[in-house]
């Protein structure tokens, strides 16, 4: 299915009845990474799953730029347009990140929103040297025009593979690759740029779990994950996977999911202001 706005055609699918529940992918990925998940987390939501504008099937009218307000008000028109007040919202990598922001524009509107490795990249590399000369790196070779070798040195700092991960689809893969320019040359440089205002995310901690692979190693995805349930004093919960988790099992994910919103009841808590957050 698709939401026709005025600069983009959204595409979207809709699985199961239950209270909602919206999953977000990262970069290069799209809905895909979650279509098995949908299926086990169907038999208790409604499991929307949705590429993100400018993302495989989700096409652009005109300029495709990445935005992260466009990116937050895509959420909120699609849940709209399913007439949907409050939703749960699991989200991994950049997708948590984008998650976290509809967080800080419509707390209201959020039942509770799992944070499963974030990428938080504009925030650590203020803090780690280490990510900024990776960062760098990523962006030489990308103004050299040499994406082969960005998209492998991206994918080797996500870190290991699960051995138990099923193979892709032929189908999946080819929307995958379609994706690699896109993301690199327009999404990458733009996430790397933003740094959401952690203060005022803090306010909203009872709403917020965050989560990573116990499988995973010491990647930034990692570093963030324990410097955010720092800041939202909590301890970060860890999934039985690496950083792919939500395609590696697909089972395993949506029970962990399920779990956590089955044990966080809803909170009401203050409405955020909707413009603060966008400043990088």
């Amino acid at each position: 299915m698709y939401l026709e706005k005025e600069d983009v055609s959204l595409y979207y699918e809709v699985t199961g009845e239950g209270e909602p529940l919206l999953l977000i992918h990262g970069l290069i990925v799209d809905a895909g990474l979650f279509q098995e998940t949908a299926k086990y987390l169907a038999r208790r939501y409604k499991v929307i799953t949705y590429d993100r504008r400018g993302v495989s099937r989700s096409r652009c009218k005109g300029e495709n730029r990445f935005s992260i307000r466009k990116q937050v008000e895509d959420i909120r028109d699609l849940l709209d347009s399913l007439s949907i007040d409050r939703v749960y919202i699991a989200g991994a990598s950049a997708g948590a990140l984008i998650g976290l922001y509809f967080l800080l524009a419509y707390p209201e509107r959020v039942r509770h929103i799992v944070l499963y490795e974030t990428a938080m990249l504009g925030i650590m590399r203020e803090r780690e040297p280490e990510t900024e000369r990776w960062l760098e790196e990523i962006q030489t070779l990308t103004a050299q025009g040499k994406m082969n070798n960005v998209v492998l040195r991206f994918v080797r700092h996500i870190g290991s593979f699960d051995k138990r991960s099923r193979p892709r689809p032929a189908e999946v893969s080819m929307r995958e690759m379609r994706n690699h320019d896109y993301a690199m040359k327009e999404e990458f440089p733009a996430l790397i740029r933003l740094k959401p205002d952690l203060g005022l995310a803090a306010r909203y901690a009872g709403k917020i779990t965050v989560a990573l692979g116990e499988e995973s190693p010491d990647t930034v995805y990692v570093r963030t994950s324990r410097m955010l349930a720092e800041t939202f004093g909590q301890e970060a919960l860890y999934f039985p996977g690496y950083h792919n988790f939500p395609y590696d099992l697909p089972q395993e994910f949506a029970v962990c999911i399920a779990g956590v919103f089955s044990l966080n009841p809803l909170e009401q808590l203050p409405k955020g202001p909707a413009d603060e957050m966008y400043s990088s």
